[in-house]
């Protein structure tokens, strides 16, 4: 071959290596396009079914392809909304307006649920941003029928009356024959407080279009809101007549049944409407739940666990029969079902939610804190991650920190009404019974006003009156007023007659009244709804049976419990505390065991077996239980607190100090810790003092009335041969509790260094005369001692 032959084989070579880079290319680009479209349709497809969660993952992949495909943003928001993400709902709906100028029914979406967020906290920059996105709209098409909506709700929210019903009546003109449109006229005179001309509205809509789902529903509900069940119950039967498809309209006659207590009706409306999708576990799950809301757990169980074996991949099955299973006292079960999922994937948000709950209910608040990390890690702005974290971390004793949690679920989701009672619940936490009785009163008042929708069931609804009540109901007990919380509690109990903690917290007043037959009668009446409830029984044996010394009644209701539940690990719990009565430590230490057994987790039973091993002198086995805590969860301050004050009883100074540094490392705010660290530098030369004097001072500005903070304090002002402060802190001191021969030991010794000699020798005389009887004073000797150079 020569060299020109060469030269031109090695340029054929090269163009056909560009043509083949080229067209792999072009492939490439046509497999992206036909790939993005593909799961947008499978997207859209999900939506119309109302799988929003199925819907989410096809848009976000199509979004991954082309960050910049505007359809993807407007179906995810959509999946959003369902999903009820409202923050990030809003994110795509701006994503989506500002990739696509001609997308109005974004911009109308947006707008709206700007006024429905003012209605809420009033806010005019949203009201002005509602108002640019309706103008946009009506720029784009005068003749947009939304828009003109839209903009009617704006000017209402501007209080420019006259000029909304224009609006809306110019949305009328344009579409005569659009329900919606006159629906939402109805809605503007019951908001004006005309609701003869909203029933002549709503009669207007429905004559419009007489087949209307929609018309018939919204009437309906405005008659249930009037007081005319039975006229609502025509009206919603009525819509499922005309669309006897609409899930939405056989979904509200079903609700409407559940809520009047009309069960049979009920269960017939929710067959019906799993009848709809009768070939999808979807349809039959909808039938399950309702059996679960009526507390008929088993026909719940046997119709998920038939959806899960004949779909081993439906996820959310396994979802719902672990919540169930959850909610009867199977944590085992539940736990089963979680632990399915996150063996396929370990990091599935759902499930491990689930495992927070069961976490929770098992008392392992700080465990079910890590998952609600990860949870919140994948998904910051998650709803139920947030309300659990906060629930989380309010068990955990953690106020501040749920309260911060707390914060942000309100800032994310402002309607969410679960979030505002979680508030109630933060502050009677807080010990602050005045506001959280506040708080309660607002809710209450709010939940008088809030009609059913997707968000908010009839069902769901009345369980938060019902909880709402309660909160308000304890906060006044709290605050004494013991008429107005019979009133409360027995109100919610009205509402929720089949919840155990009904008759409990009415047990509460009882006692405060001191009627132990009332109280004893109430736990009974909470325990022939469940057998086992713990608080019930743990009312009936702490708050009854161990102030009448009837302790054989005690084992025998646990018993009773442990013959339908033996594995229940709550129930052993409850069973050692009725030994520990008895101060039987033995059968307490064995029935703890037998808890720790069927759960590792259930971290009360740690603590209550090292609480055993302290009375009977045990340390070291105390410490073992404290270490087990530490092994799973490894970031709780309180245990190496505690772990430290069990070195530091035994005169095991340095590993006193380890634990309560890693304590403080842990958690800042821990006071004991702190304290009991600068109590050990000053004592025993440990350490800096300049250092113990910083931790002391943090204690004593957070809790300035605790006389044993502010005397570690002024000792260690004295250590460091500051007498002048010592003697101040250490006044204070005495002038509370002056009881004390130790508080006058001290304050005696810090005048002796300022040299204030009477008054030294007057406090070393008085704590040497309290000390005669007060056998843990130690420092008789070096009292003596000083008194002599006086």
């Amino acid at each position: 071959m020569n060299r020109k032959e060469c030269t031109r084989q090695r340029y054929l070579v090269a163009f056909l290596v560009a043509t083949l880079l080229i067209t792999l290319g072009l492939s490439g680009c046509k497999n992206a396009e036909a790939s993005k479209a593909e799961h947008l349709q499978r997207g859209e497809a999900f939506l119309k079914d109302k799988k929003y969660q199925e819907a989410s993952i096809e848009f976000r992949n199509a979004i991954q392809l082309d960050e910049r495909y505007a359809a993807a943003h407007w179906g995810l928001a959509q999946a959003y909304e369902g999903l009820q993400r409202w923050a990030e709902m809003i994110e795509e709906l701006k994503l989506a307006i500002d990739l696509d100028g001609n997308n109005l029914d974004a911009r109308v979406k947006l707008g709206t649920y700007y006024v429905g967020a003012n209605a809420v906290r009033k806010s005019p920059e949203l009201v002005a941003e509602a108002e640019r996105l309706a103008k946009d709209v009506l720029q784009k098409d005068a003749n947009h029928v939304a828009g003109h909506v839209l903009m009617a709700d704006v000017l209402f929210a501007q209080d420019k009356r006259d000029e909304a019903l224009a609006e809306l009546k110019r949305a009328i003109e344009l579409d005569p024959k659009r329900v919606e449109s006159t629906l939402a006229l109805a809605k503007y005179h019951i908001r004006m407080g005309d609701r003869v001309k909203a029933e002549e509205v709503f009669r207007q809509a429905i004559s419009i279009n007489e087949n209307s789902a929609l018309a018939h529903s919204e009437y309906g509900k405005f008659l249930v809101q009037t007081g005319r069940g039975e006229q609502a119950e025509s009206e919603f039967r009525r819509a499922v007549e005309v669309e006897p498809t609409n899930r939405d309209a056989r979904f509200v006659l079903a609700s409407f049944y559940l809520v009047n207590k009309r069960l049979d009706k009920a269960e017939e409306a929710y067959k019906a409407l799993a009848e709809l999708d009768k070939d999808k576990p979807e349809g039959r799950a909808i039938l399950a739940d309702f059996y679960s809301s009526i507390g008929r757990y088993d026909d719940a169980v046997t119709i998920y666990q038939e959806l899960v074996a004949k779909s081993n991949d439906y996820t959310r099955g396994r979802y719902r029969l672990s919540e169930i299973m959850l909610q009867r006292g199977d944590v085992k079960g539940a736990t089963d079902q979680v632990e399915t999922v996150l063996k396929v994937n370990p990091r599935d948000m759902q499930a491990l939610l689930l495992r927070s709950r069961i976490r929770l209910q098992g008392g392992d608040a700080q465990a079910a804190i890590e998952d609600l990390k990860e949870v919140l890690k994948q998904e910051p702005n998650s709803r139920a991650g947030l309300y659990f974290m906060a629930e989380a971390n309010l068990r955990a004793g953690k106020v501040e920190q749920a309260r911060i949690f707390a914060g942000d679920l309100a800032k994310y989701y402002p309607d969410y009404l679960a979030a505002k009672l979680m508030q109630v619940q933060i502050s009677l936490a807080s010990k602050d019974p005045a506001t959280a009785a506040a708080q309660a009163s607002e809710l209450i008042e709010r939940l008088g006003k809030e009609a059913p929708s997707s968000d908010t069931s009839p069902q769901m609804l009345t369980e938060l009156r019902a909880k709402t009540l309660m909160a308000r109901g304890l906060a006044q007990l709290q605050l004494n007023r013991i008429k107005q919380a019979r009133e409360d509690l027995t109100a919610a109990r009205d509402l929720a007659p089949s919840s155990p903690s009904s008759y409990n917290n009415l047990a509460l007043v009882a006692l405060a009244e001191k009627k132990m037959d009332e109280a004893t009668a109430l736990y009974e009446r909470a325990l022939a709804i469940d057998s086992a409830d713990f608080d019930a029984l743990n009312g009936l044996i702490n708050n009854v049976y161990s102030k009448q010394n009837r302790l054989d009644l005690a084992h025998a209701r646990v018993d009773q419990a442990l013959g339908g539940r033996s594995n229940s690990p709550a129930l052993h719990y409850l069973k050692a505390h009725v030994y520990g009565f008895e101060q039987n430590a033995q059968g307490a230490e064995s029935e703890l065991r037998r808890a720790l057994e069927l759960d590792p987790n259930y971290m009360a039973a740690y603590f209550d077996l090292a609480a055993i091993f302290v009375n009977t002198k045990q340390q070291e086995r105390a410490i073992a239980e404290y270490r087990k805590v530490i092994e799973r969860r490894p970031d709780d301050a309180s245990t190496y607190t505690l772990i430290g004050m069990l070195e530091d009883s035994r005169q095991n100074t340095d590993a006193a100090i380890e634990n309560y540094r890693k304590a403080i490392e842990l958690d800042p705010s821990s006071a004991i810790a702190a304290n009991n660290l600068a109590w050990l530098y000053a004592v025993h030369g440990k350490g800096n003092l300049d250092e113990a004097v910083a931790l002391a001072q943090g204690v004593v500005q957070r809790f300035p009335d605790v006389p044993g903070f502010v005397d570690t304090l002024g000792w260690v002002y004295y250590k460091k041969g500051l007498h002048g402060p010592a003697v101040e802190q250490l006044q204070r001191v005495v002038a509370k509790a002056g009881d004390s021969a130790g508080y006058r030991f001290h304050l005696g010794m810090a005048l002796a260094g300022k040299g204030d000699k009477a008054a030294a020798r007057r406090e070393l005389e008085e704590a040497l005369r309290l000390g005669e009887k007060q056998p843990n004073f130690s420092n008789a000797e070096e009292a003596r001692k000083t008194l002599a150079t006086l």
